[in-house]
């Protein structure tokens, strides 16, 4: 179990930077959220629950300044929300739906590092 943790966690670390970007232009944080619940279907009362985590994440975040890179203090502080955020989520999934969205997750980060390249 702690290394699915760990994994989740480097997975998560490695995610938090494009999906920062991605939640302030709406269409992209509603994607990541498409690709994140890809084969899992959330009872009423997740959704709710997930609506109220992104909303206390979204406004911890606060908003990004558009146009310019935010200075590394800002995305570390940025990275350690996202992990939070995803975690918060991830604990309220059922044991059935953790391990779908564990390969969600992984198959985002691979899909972004092709995208990248490959690096």
């Amino acid at each position: 179990m702690k290394i699915r943790a760990a994994l989740v966690a480097s997975l998560l670390a490695l995610m938090a930077v494009p999906v920062a970007h991605a939640q302030e232009r709406g269409q992209g944080g509603e994607r990541r959220m498409q690709m994140m619940f890809k084969d899992i279907t959330l009872t009423a009362a997740q959704k709710t629950k997930v609506d109220s985590i992104l909303a206390h994440y979204r406004a911890e975040m606060g908003p990004m300044n558009q146009g310019s890179r935010p200075d590394s203090a800002a995305m570390t502080h940025r990275r350690s929300l996202m992990q939070k955020q995803t975690a918060d989520i991830r604990a309220l999934l059922s044991r059935e739906q953790q391990p779908v969205f564990d390969r969600n997750l992984e198959g985002m980060k691979n899909e972004r590092q092709r995208r990248q390249g490959g690096q």
